[in-house]
């Protein structure tokens, strides 16, 4: 054993550790104490921060971006920021809406910061000036933002076809643990399209207004009461919801001459992929060596969020491994 006298305390704790066997239990100890930290502690794509902050979007159909600045965002900014705990609020005007963006105190609870927000708003609702919508209000939460994206795309399949397949994707991916908010982008929703020949309803005798007016009347669902027979009692519903292309051209849109007059006969209807405003697409970059096709192909985005708390990589090796029993 060596001589520790001429040592000062930093080099006789440097000796002692040396010698003892404890010195191998403890790095040990450490190293499995780092391997059970890396494999517990969740990953987080943002950092765990409590931000609370919610956009409030006040619609008022029919006025100017400049008459919703004045009499809906800069009066509903004054509301907002009389509250307890905001750090900050911004908007900005647009026709027909505005949005007011609140945004509290780091730190602050996100529920009761939401619930003072609720509580402020229904206390100003006398102040809303004529014409406008009840106010919604739409959290904003760190953890909508998604972990993952995937991509389907075909340059054989139409987009109509592949936001139907991905569509039942995403149905399974929401089934998995630790998956939240997801959302599909591009891709075109199906839906039926009446396309109205103007001479065929001018000659009907019917105006645009009223035929609007019996597809929104003839598109409804609802209770109409009860049939009681024998000390029993059946409710009653109305089950009027359009369900194909044909349902929706046997209807009866007026009767001018004592004639029925049917929205067939006026328009042609089609079951088909909705108007769209805008369009995913997808093409293989010149570096790709298994590249499928050439140019470029419609494509739809299923995006993953995840809940919070959770780990991202396995949430997302989740959404793989899932991915991979669907194919």
């Amino acid at each position: 054993m060596s001589d520790h006298s001429k040592l000062n305390i930093a080099g006789k704790i440097a000796g002692f550790f040396l010698e003892s066997k404890i010195t191998a239990m403890i790095m040990l100890a450490i190293s499995l104490a780092g391997v059970m930290a890396l494999m517990i502690t969740p990953r987080e794509y943002n950092p765990q921060i409590v931000v609370p902050a919610a956009n409030i979007i006040v619609a008022r159909p029919g006025s100017s971006a400049s008459e919703n600045e004045n009499l809906v965002v800069k009066p509903l900014e004054s509301i907002m920021n009389a509250m307890s705990g905001v750090k900050h609020t911004f908007g900005y005007a647009v026709a027909d809406y505005g949005v007011v963006t609140v945004q509290f105190d780091v730190g602050q609870d996100q529920e009761r910061s939401l619930v003072k927000l609720y509580n402020q708003l229904a206390q100003n609702l006398d102040k809303i000036p004529p014409g406008t919508m009840q106010p919604m209000v739409r959290p904003i939460n760190v953890d909508d933002v998604p972990i993952m994206t995937l991509t389907l795309s075909s340059s054989t399949v139409s987009d109509d076809q592949i936001r139907h397949v991905a569509s039942h994707v995403l149905q399974q991916l929401r089934n998995i643990p630790g998956v939240s908010f997801t959302q599909l982008v591009g891709g075109s929703q199906r839906a039926v399209n009446i396309w109205v020949d103007p001479s065929r309803l001018a000659a009907s005798g019917i105006s645009l207004d009223q035929l609007t007016q019996q597809l929104q009347g003839g598109n409804v669902s609802l209770p109409v009461g009860t049939l009681v027979n024998n000390n029993h009692e059946h409710p009653l519903r109305l089950s009027g919801f359009f369900g194909d292309a044909q349902q929706v051209g046997r209807l009866i849109i007026g009767a001018p001459n004592g004639k029925p007059v049917y929205l067939k006969d006026v328009a042609d209807i089609q079951d088909g992929p909705a108007e769209t405003d805008q369009q995913a697409r997808f093409a293989w970059g010149s570096a790709a060596k298994n590249a499928q096709w050439k140019g470029e192909a419609p494509a739809v985005t299923i995006e993953i969020a995840k809940k919070a708390g959770t780990n991202a990589v396995v949430v997302a090796n989740a959404v793989l491994s899932k991915l991979d029993k669907l194919k």
